[in-house]
């Protein structure tokens, strides 16, 4: 069983009645005039990092970040957080100081705050996130309308890069930063929230999220992979490991941008707001069906991104 058809078992065996449930990026809520979002993200040692490569401080910021980031994808802002956490006791007392000393960094730097939750030693480093945000009207996955614009706010494939570069033992430099420090668009997301139809951060890769868009829209869609914002740094770095740019690009995953759709009309409306974004595609009446082309060729990418029960 793939990750996609585990969700789809998961929606059907718990049913959610009180609004938005399992399959996007946050729960949903109405509380009053506005949606209290809920989202948990796990960060665990030798899956999804590696103390080898980084620095518990940056493990912190990464474990709240992500989280922030599935808020930014259903148009909400993040308020506070708790916190379940299982620490080595290898690392002794100090390096429980220096990560929570990070997550008030966090705390600081991106306006949320800790309201409590649990904590246990461990044989490896085990964090898990709950935050709570809120918003006015959710943006979900399953929304997206024929015709519609596909947009994305930055590029994609420089975090995968990064990731490679850190096995091969290159610990410095643009894209390896990139891996390890995850800038969640908390400012665009309640922006675009006021124009678009369907909305996800990319996380696993720009091919399997949007392909969770349209699975839940039921629509199809085509990539036009020329206008994706493909970076010098990448073509650079593909050139001198000989690597085929499309893959990272396509199915790196961890970019944490965000992946919308929009009507052309919204979109006119949206170049006003002066945020940065890219057109990249359309969406189509046809169910699933998602055709990738560069500069007129269709290309067949290996990959199509990250899925957890296949990795």
């Amino acid at each position: 069983m793939d990750e996609a058809r585990f969700v789809k078992y998961l929606k059907e065996k718990f049913p959610f009645s009180y609004g938005g449930g399992i399959g996007d990026d946050t729960s949903a809520v109405k509380m009053g005039d506005d949606y209290q979002l809920i989202t948990k993200d796990l960060l665990i040692e030798n899956v999804h990092f590696s103390l080898d490569y980084y620095t518990l401080e940056e493990v912190a910021l990464k474990s709240m970040a992500v989280n922030l980031s599935d808020i930014a994808a259903m148009g909400g802002e993040s308020q506070y957080f708790y916190l379940g956490l299982g620490f080595p006791k290898l690392l002794g007392e100090e390096a429980n100081i220096t990560f929570f000393n990070a997550l008030d960094k966090g705390c600081r730097q991106w306006q949320v705050e800790l309201a409590g939750g649990d904590f246990s030693s461990a044989a490896l480093l085990f964090i898990s996130i709950t935050m709570i945000g809120r918003a006015r009207n959710p943006i979900y996955r399953h929304n997206a309308q024929t015709g519609d614009l596909i947009g994305i706010t930055g590029a994609t494939g420089e975090s995968a890069i990064g990731l490679m570069l850190l096995k091969k033992g290159i610990r410095s430099g643009p894209m390896v930063e990139k891996h390890k420090t995850v800038v969640p668009e908390i400012k665009k997301g309640p922006i675009l929230a006021n124009y678009v139809n369907a909305m996800i951060d990319v996380s696993d890769g720009l091919l399997i999220d949007l392909k969770r868009v349209l699975t839940a829209s039921a629509k199809g869609a085509k990539i036009f992979y020329e206008n994706i914002p493909v970076t010098k740094e990448i073509r650079e770095t593909c050139a001198l490991h000989q690597l085929d740019e499309h893959e990272p690009v396509l199915a790196g995953g961890e970019d944490y941008v965000l992946l919308f759709t929009i009507t052309p009309g919204k979109e006119k409306e949206l170049r006003k707001e002066n945020i940065d974004y890219y057109i990249i595609g359309e969406i189509t009446s046809q169910p699933e069906d998602l055709i990738i082309k560069d500069k007129g060729k269709v290309i067949q990418p290996k990959a199509i991104g990250y899925d957890h029960f296949q990795c």
